[in-house]
């Protein structure tokens, strides 16, 4: 448990004065509840002395009272917790977001990101939860075991005992049945994190399940992944329920002795019917408590599986990165750059490549599929730091030294052949959440240079259009000249173009190499491309794969 607080610290700390009052309010809010048994076997006692009607007045304007007030309360407890436990859980998500995204490209590409998500998420949630619940929950239990056990102390000395035996034997069960529960709920969690990367791949993937015909084949591996996930949910139901099972017939003998005591001590005199009551209920409250606190080893054993799989991923180192800002780039060289790839590097793909990249020049890089194309302009925009060998430098200044995240930010665009285009408006898309560096007029004279006029000829909200999830509503063509178009408004100094005549045609392709050629003077272009007239006519360096 301490391991996960030390986790969380900093997350609890953000809100330290909520979470106070939150504790404090629970901590009024039972006490309200230790006062209502006293109040009614108190009465019962009265009611069986009573001579007339005056005294239920009383105790209905009290026990009303008490209980209006804890019902006020818990509304503004709840208030408070779901405030805290929504906004914890969601910024220690945020933070694990922020965490993979600078983790290294060679880690991420190999992970299904709906389950990771799913992961994260869960994970995040669920320990943010037993954080505030633990805090409050002892604290809370602590108070009724207190108080119950000096009230009960006070009435019966022997059945405070009889709790004590009754806690060693709750000790003794879960020291035995820790380990069990762990290990089920384990592989219960990863089981439902797989499950739903597996159903989300059913509709990820529909493009290709309907090109390919692979109904039942996606069917099945659903089935399959549905199949482990119901066999770990009974393996822990059994687990927990074997537990629970013993946990009641531990409570169930507490409870029996507890009648048998009180029932001999009220036919003996020297225990009111009011004042069983009364112990009855204080007795029953301090058993809850008591099992609140030896049920916690099981919720501890549950949350160190989440805490265990976040560290995981925190232990991932982030990808490096330099600290010096450039605020222009001149020129690049790439020094014996080799990289291999496979789990141990055992397959070689780029072997001793020197290259040149300097403003004013339009380089063309040409290959066949797998030659390194799209790796070698990963190492050139530092998305491969620490997988290659060699030396990139820029300007006068080694990669390793600069901020690539705001060289890339600021001095570079990129388009690939694949375009991502997001869930929002097309302005969005193309200024990235940056609206004062979106020029209305710019971008209307480089759609027409792209051909895009149309489409947004066609579109009743221009630059307003919501672009659908996964751009369902934007052809192939139309998501490539949009990227084009992004990269081209963002102007930076060096531009980095994946194919970008795909969705062009003559006229535009001429338009595109014209505006190039009058831009190229204060940039470095970097293009990837099949384009035979591009290479022939337009290219200042060409430089072919394998080298």
């Amino acid at each position: 448990m301490k391991k996960i607080f030390s986790f969380c610290r900093r997350y609890l700390l953000m809100h330290k004065w909520r979470l106070f009052f939150y504790v404090a309010l629970s901590i009024f809010v039972s006490l309200g509840g230790l006062i209502s048994p006293y109040i009614m076997g108190d009465f019962i006692d009265q009611l069986l002395n009573a001579e007339n009607m005056g005294f239920i007045f009383r105790y209905f304007a009290l026990f009303v009272s008490i209980n209006l007030v804890t019902l006020c309360l818990g509304y503004i407890t709840g208030r408070l917790y779901i405030r805290l436990q929504t906004r914890l859980g969601y910024i220690l998500n945020r933070d694990f977001i922020k965490h993979m995204q600078h983790a290294p490209l060679k880690f991420t590409a190999t992970q299904d990101t709906a389950y990771l998500n799913q992961r994260i998420n869960n994970d995040a949630n669920s320990l943010i939860i037993f954080c505030i619940g633990i805090i409050q929950s002892v604290l809370v239990n602590i108070v009724i075991i207190v108080a119950a056990l000096i009230l009960m102390f006070t009435f019966h000395p022997m059945l405070a005992g009889i709790l004590l035996v009754v806690a060693v034997i709750y000790f003794a069960f879960y020291t035995f049945y820790k380990r069990i529960l762990y290990r089920a709920s384990h592989a219960y969690q990863e089981s439902q994190s797989t499950f739903f990367s597996k159903l989300n791949e059913q509709l990820f993937n529909i493009r290709f399940i309907k090109i390919h015909s692979l109904f039942e084949h996606f069917i099945g591996r659903l089935n399959y992944s549905f199949d482990k996930l119901l066999g770990n949910a009974l393996h822990y139901q059994k687990a927990s329920y074997i537990f629970g099972g013993l946990d009641q017939l531990v409570m169930i003998v507490a409870q029996m002795v507890l009648l048998a005591l009180g029932g001999r001590e009220i036919i003996a005199g020297r225990l009111s019917i009011g004042r069983f009551v009364i112990i009855s209920s204080y007795f029953n409250m301090m058993l809850g408590a008591i099992r609140y606190f030896f049920s916690l080893g099981q919720t501890i054993q549950t949350n160190m599986v989440s805490y265990n799989r976040l560290q995981e991923l925190k232990n991932i180192d982030p990808e490096p990165n330099g600290e010096i800002i450039l605020n222009q780039v001149r020129n690049i060289e790439m020094k014996s750059i080799s990289f291999s790839y496979g789990e141990n590097g055992e397959k070689p793909l780029l072997t001793d490549v020197n290259l040149s990249f300097t403003r004013g020049q339009i380089y063309v890089i040409l290959g066949p599929n797998g030659s390194g194309k799209s790796t070698l302009t990963d190492i050139i925009m530092g998305l491969q730091a620490g997988n290659y060998t060699g030396d990139i430098v820029y300007n006068d200044t080694d990669m390793s030294d600069v901020d690539m995240y705001k060289l890339r930010s600021r001095l570079m665009g990129v388009t690939e052949q694949e375009p991502t285009l997001l869930a929002d408006t097309l302005e969005y898309n193309l200024n990235l959440g940056q609206p004062d560096n979106f020029n209305k007029q710019e971008a209307l004279r480089l759609a027409k240079i792209l051909g895009l006029e149309p489409y947004l000829n066609e579109q009743p909200d221009g630059f307003s259009t919501v672009i659908n999830e996964s751009a369902a509503n934007v052809s192939g063509g139309e998501k490539q000249k949009l990227s084009l178009l992004r990269v081209l408004l963002k102007d930076p100094d060096i531009l980095i173009l994946d194919e970008p005549t795909s969705a062009l045609d003559t006229a535009g392709k001429a338009a595109l190499w014209a505006y190039l050629n009058e831009i190229k003077r204060e940039k470095i272009i970097i293009v990837i491309t099949h384009d035979s007239s591009f290479i022939d006519n337009e290219a200042d360096t060409v430089i072919r794969l394998p080298l």
